[in-house]
């Protein structure tokens, strides 16, 4: 009999019958498993379960999962990570749940070779008859560089393995994008404070979307955990988050169905509620960006009559919010100085950009945008600003004056196109 077969007798020999499944004794304390489902917004329905740990009653006295990895020594706590993907596979298999993934949470940092291989993976799905596929190797979030070299060089390498595997919590703690280059994983799953976040500001939204597109350029599909309202449902779908679970979707519960009861109604109804919200959204953006087309037409047409950029910047300033102006020629070069709102002043800490003279803003979105579509206004962002070190929106025309091309730029604040939230 191999290592990885006795380690799995040994297993199996700590479970025991209860309710239709399975309990395990691990050192006196009882464990049972429970199971949460994990939806696809794409395609409307669930497609996996995460598989959850925890302590019987009234055995557990108010000690968790995570109090018993805690106070376990290194090799007990192995045992406990071995024997908990034993317990979850064998309840699951134990219900019939004829699709979908089986997310199996998996310690971040195993001694030397402890890493759930395929080996591994094989000798428990062989055994429950459970297809390798339909397993997700989740690996919990841990501090940076804590792992050793030799854990790097046994994991498996990408394309290498049968299962999946998901980076927990990303966004909280430790976690960082250096994992993610490691690992590799099929699936990162953003932690709940991101999830809040996002639905609590509207200024974060942008950075939940660029967040979750940098992650589908590393290859990753994006899970995001915690979802507990509705508000935060609709910003997660408009960053184009790729999966989502949470209570707003079915509380954990040792019976897989019942988790996932409620799920499927909801799930049918997810794209009828964003389509209210981006109708409430875009009624909203119209208002604000009329605005800002209104100004920014406004000073073009003082340029184009002959005007100074000063009496451009001062029409613009007349009727709205705006922080600055400048222009550039087709080159995307800035010659002149930007003209700041009054009371408005270079800060400080940022001295080191002015005077902003000899600017070249030609990589900007909202420049190239004004160029294709001479004489309309492009509104961009919200972006980083340059000139002030925050969050901006910038708004941009392509006008000839002065006998050359040039774009007209206004930077505004955030608050200009600020989206309502959706009523719950």
């Amino acid at each position: 009999m191999s290592n990885t077969q006795a380690s799995l007798a040994t297993l199996l020999t700590q479970l025991e019958p209860h309710d239709g499944g399975f309990r395990a004794r691990w050192h006196g304390t009882l464990l049972e498993s429970a199971f949460q489902p994990v939806l696809s917004i794409t395609h409307q329905r669930v497609v996996g379960y995460e598989a959850l740990l925890r302590v019987a009653e009234p055995a557990s006295a108010g000690i968790g999962p995570a109090t018993l990895f805690a106070r376990a020594t290194p090799e007990a706590a192995r045992e406990l990570d071995e024997l908990a993907r034993c317990l979850h596979l064998a309840n699951f298999t134990a219900q019939g749940i004829a699709t979908g993934w089986l997310f199996l949470n998996s310690l971040p940092c195993p001694a030397p070779g402890d890493w759930p291989t395929q080996a591994a993976i094989d000798s428990l799905c062989r055994h429950f008859a459970f297809p390798h596929e339909r397993v997700v190797i989740e690996v919990l979030e841990q501090r940076a560089g804590d792992e050793p070299a030799s854990f790097l060089e046994a994991r498996p390498a990408p394309g290498g393995r049968d299962f999946l595997v998901a980076l927990d919590d990303f966004g909280a703690g430790f976690s960082n994008f250096d994992r993610v280059w490691r690992y590799r994983p099929d699936i990162v799953k953003l932690d709940r404070s991101l999830v809040q976040r996002a639905s609590g500001g509207e200024s974060h939204v942008p950075f939940i979307a660029n967040l979750v597109s940098i992650l589908h350029h590393a290859g990753a599909m994006v899970l995001a955990e915690g979802v507990e309202t509705e508000s935060e449902l609709m910003v997660l779908m408009e960053a184009d988050v790729d999966l989502v679970q949470g209570f707003w979707f079915g509380q954990p519960h040792a019976s897989v169905r019942e988790a996932s009861a409620d799920a499927p109604a909801l799930a049918q109804t997810m794209w009828r509620r964003f389509a209210d919200y981006q109708r409430r959204s875009q009624l909203h953006e119209r208002v604000d960006l009329g605005e800002v087309t209104h100004v920014m037409l406004r000073g073009a047409r003082v340029l184009t009559s002959g005007g100074t950029l000063a009496a451009a910047a001062a029409a613009i300033f007349e009727s709205a919010n705006a922080l600055r102006v400048f222009a550039a020629n087709e080159q995307g070069e800035q010659h002149a100085p930007s003209i700041p709102a009054p009371g408005i002043g270079p800060p400080a800490r940022l001295a080191p950009f002015y005077p902003d003279t000899n600017s070249n803003w030609s990589r900007r979105e909202y420049f190239r945008r004004a160029l294709a579509a001479p004489g309309r206004v492009t509104v961009m962002g919200p972006h980083y600003s340059l000139h002030d070190g925050a969050l901006c929106y910038t708004a941009a025309i392509a006008l000839d004056y002065a006998g050359a091309t040039h774009v007209l730029c206004a930077d505004f604040p955030p608050a200009l196109a600020l989206r309502e939230p959706p009523q719950s």
